[in-house]
């Protein structure tokens, strides 16, 4: 549930950890032996996200969201990289 609270004519999100907005196609596993689902991950943050289901009433309550991007190196120092996401 999203919380707003109205201050000088503002909204102001009342959420922990920013979120930010991407649409990053991805799966779950239900975790039930059946076969991995598609989604969208709509937004993101350090502490959630927003998924789009085939059939939120059909979700577990519990599952492990998968995902990947394709990256570049954009970095390179000792033992660490950075990486840039790709588009499509």
């Amino acid at each position: 549930m999203v919380f707003f609270r109205q201050q000088q004519n503002k909204l102001r999100e009342l959420r922990r950890s920013p979120r930010f907005e991407v649409h990053y196609p991805a799966f779950f596993d239900p975790c039930d032996g059946s076969t991995l689902q598609s989604c969208m991950i709509c937004d993101i943050s350090s502490g959630g996200a927003k998924l789009t289901v085939p059939n939120p009433i059909d979700m577990p309550s519990e599952f492990l969201l998968l995902f990947q991007r394709r990256c570049r190196i954009v970095r390179r120092d000792d033992r660490q990289i950075g990486v840039m996401f790709l588009k499509g």
